[in-house]
């Protein structure tokens, strides 16, 4: 989502609004997403977008009365840094995220 949220070099338009937008498909169970929309997917700083931390994460699990597992935290983390890193890529020729081969 954010390589979507991102806007190439010399664009006015984010790649959802050149491409499209196209998401994996998520169990229809899949809480996590809502919490992550909730939280912000990210946090906003002067140098743009930072990943959210522990200590975040942990507040808004206890402010809310939310029991995470701790896979459930770890993935709310790795997922803001996906978001944070895909959103401060501006390369016009950059990859979707989907149709990249790890290793």
């Amino acid at each position: 989502m954010g390589w979507l949220s991102a806007k190439p070099d010399k664009s006015k338009e984010t790649r959802a609004q050149l491409y499209g937008e196209r998401l994996p498909e998520l169990p229809l169970t899949e809480d996590l997403q809502d919490h992550w929309a909730e939280l912000g997917r990210a946090r906003e700083c002067q140098v743009g977008l930072l990943p959210f931390e522990w200590q975040e994460i942990e507040a808004y699990a206890r402010l809310n009365a939310i029991q995470l597992s701790p896979f459930e935290a770890q993935t709310l983390v790795d997922m803001s840094r996906a978001f944070a890193n895909g959103y401060a890529d501006t390369n016009p020729l950059s990859i979707e995220p989907m149709e990249r081969r790890n290793g």
